[in-house]
């Protein structure tokens, strides 16, 4: 399963002091704060760690049907690679791994973390409103099934957890939404995959 995240670095950088007190120690472990305390960047050190936790957070909820309840403090992530515009890492939640891919740049930070990391997923960034991100990924899913993008309605399961209906069935739910300031963003993976039929 699939899990996203999208920040935007201007208002992150307005609206969330993360130098207050206490809290680094609120979302980070000893690790990630030391980490990010010999970072020549640390502002985006900070909100890559934090796309990588709430992505990351996102599969594991979708994976085994958590009701919505992240606690920072048990996932540990770890960068195994990191260039100026690029991340990837890994984040262990409760024992369970997941992989992330995070694309940098001077506008935002978008991180996509899966269990498995062969399933191909499609990232896509824009900015624009979050109904034309949703628009965009219906389109994509009605195309790769040949099926009319007006049988399928977005809706969200008990956990609020989106995925796609067609004609009162669960049809598709490989994907992710995230948004946040001027960025909206989806991942999805069409690879190997089948839909889902069951009663929404």
């Amino acid at each position: 399963m699939i899990g996203n995240d999208v920040v935007d670095l201007k208002l992150a950088g307005s609206q969330s002091n993360w130098r207050r007190k206490g809290f680094l120690r609120k979302v980070f472990s000893p690790a990630e704060q030391e980490f990010i305390s010999t970072s020549i960047n640390q502002d985006k050190l900070v909100w890559l760690l934090w796309s990588m936790k709430e992505a990351a957070y996102k599969a594991h909820q979708r994976e085994f049907r958590l009701p919505r309840r992240l606690n920072w403090l048990r996932q540990e992530c770890s960068i195994l690679e990191m260039t100026s515009g690029n991340a990837w890492g890994t984040i262990e939640i409760e024992g369970y791994l997941y992989s992330s891919s995070s694309e940098i740049t001077s506008e935002f930070i978008h991180t996509s973390a899966e269990k498995n990391p062969s399933s191909g997923f499609k990232n896509v960034i824009l900015e624009s409103s979050s109904s034309a991100v949703k628009e965009l990924l219906i389109t994509k899913v009605a195309e790769h099934f040949d099926v009319d993008p007006h049988e399928l309605q977005l809706k969200k399961d008990t956990h609020s957890m989106p995925f796609l209906s067609r004609k009162g069935c669960i049809f598709f739910n490989r994907f992710s939404f995230s948004g946040h300031g001027r960025f909206n963003a989806y991942s999805l993976s069409l690879i190997n995959c089948e839909t889902t039929v069951k009663q929404s």
